[in-house]
């Protein structure tokens, strides 16, 4: 075995400060093309107009509805961060209402 392969492997035990920094190494290089962000921007309108429009919860279980959830503030990060956070909110307020109707 070669000390030289030990030397050029990174230590798997260093300090990674840039590990959460916010920032995804495949989204700064190149911005993806308008298309994409319309279809991003159009599946989260239309998800959130489906959640304003309903008194419960318009998924058949638990599961698809955390799943919606988490796809939903997931994709908006695709979107530019003042219009994500917009639309983050104004779902997770008409989720919070859903949330309070399902427990009453």
């Amino acid at each position: 075995m070669s000390h030289d392969r030990f030397a050029r492997q990174p230590d798997l035990f260093a300090a990674q400060t840039d590990l959460f920094d916010g920032r995804s190494n495949a989204i700064d290089e190149e911005p993806p093309p308008e298309d994409f962000i319309q279809r991003i921007r159009d599946e989260l309108n239309t998800t959130l107009a489906l959640v304003q429009a309903a008194e419960s919860f318009p998924w058949p279980d638990a599961s698809r509805t955390l799943l919606t959830e988490m796809r939903f503030k997931s994709i908006a990060g695709w979107l530019p961060a003042a219009e994500a956070d917009t639309l983050r909110a104004a779902f997770s307020a008409e989720m919070a209402r859903l949330y309070a109707a399902d427990a009453a």
